[in-house]
């Protein structure tokens, strides 16, 4: 079985990763599944989320299609939804996991689970970019899937059947905690106990995710098929920052990648609505102005070791 080519960009949510999915989705030779793992609860759920096309997975003909071929829900398990339990979730810490992450052997169960998981999603991506190329004519030479989750990227590397390139996108965790706190922060009814167990359990999963998805490169993958990017950078320094990325990749930059990022995604599945939106590119930094300062103080005594280890 050939190996497909594969970019995945890691991350917690918040961090910029859509963004950076456009970027490469805009690229002549990529195309960007979204976040694929969601697709199963997009098909239970009804349609939650649109598509990069701006239609619901039971109207949009093209994952219609993609059902049709290749019915998630009826591959064998774990299905390329392990991972995620909930349509908005997935579990940040596996403790059963962890040991996974290190270069060990593993059981030969766990091994089966591997084996089974990446030719679920193998069969997925493959049928993907047939389709693709049915449709435009041309087969693009990378599939990009934005799921995120360390737990996902792990075990896609783990089973051999991809040449993955990782990128793994973070974000300062203060602007981070700003963004998935700022609907409460000034609301009547969210007390500030209720705003810092927040803020606790958020530090959290952001040390802990990126610790994962850090740890996968560290000893799962060449350093030339790993890169870290700050979405401060990404955001400020687009066209740079994006060069780098497809220097690591083995792709030639493409201006309009930038330029037409948000024409990037006609096929990826449910993700960030920032997909329907308009408008360029700007570093959203009024964390720095708006955060309150004990959520502030409480993010930077969590996330402390690893804001240095990402450069922050």
């Amino acid at each position: 079985m050939e190996k497909l080519n594969l970019i995945y960009v890691a991350s917690i949510g918040r961090s910029g990763s859509t963004l950076l999915e456009c970027m490469l989705g805009a690229h002549s030779k990529m195309a960007s599944a979204g976040e694929l793992e969601i697709w199963p609860h997009e098909i239970m759920d009804g349609g939650v989320l649109p598509t990069g096309s701006g239609k619901y997975v039971q109207e949009d003909p093209f994952w219609m299609e993609m059902e049709r071929r290749v019915d998630p829900l009826k591959q064998p398990e774990p299905q390329i939804h392990f991972f995620r339990e909930a349509h908005n979730a997935g579990r940040t810490l596996r403790t059963e996991r962890i040991a996974e992450f290190k270069n060990k052997p593993l059981s030969a169960t766990v091994n089966e689970q591997i084996r089974q998981f990446g030719q679920n999603n193998y069969e997925v991506f493959s049928n993907f970019l047939d389709l693709i190329a049915e449709q435009e004519g041309e087969r693009p030479n990378w599939v990009v899937d934005a799921s995120k989750d360390p737990y996902r990227l792990l075990w896609l590397v783990r089973s051999g059947l991809f040449n993955v390139k990782v990128v793994q996108l973070v974000k300062d965790p203060r602007g981070f905690i700003y963004s998935v706190t700022k609907p409460h922060i000034h609301a009547e009814d969210f007390a500030l106990h209720r705003r810092l167990w927040w803020t606790f359990r958020q530090a959290g999963a952001w040390s802990i995710r990126n610790h994962l998805i850090a740890e996968v490169a560290e000893h799962h993958l060449p350093p030339e098929d790993y890169l870290l990017v700050q979405y401060e950078e990404l955001a400020s320094d687009p066209e740079g920052t994006f060069g780098r990325v497809c220097n690591m990749i083995g792709a030639e930059f493409e201006q309009q990648a930038v330029d037409n990022f948000r024409e990037g995604s006609p096929y990826a599945i449910a993700g960030n609505p920032m997909r329907q939106r308009s408008g360029g590119i700007k570093l959203d930094e009024k964390w720095k102005t708006t955060l309150p300062t004990s959520s502030r103080l409480l993010t930077t005594a969590i996330t402390s070791v690893n804001m240095k280890r990402f450069g922050y």
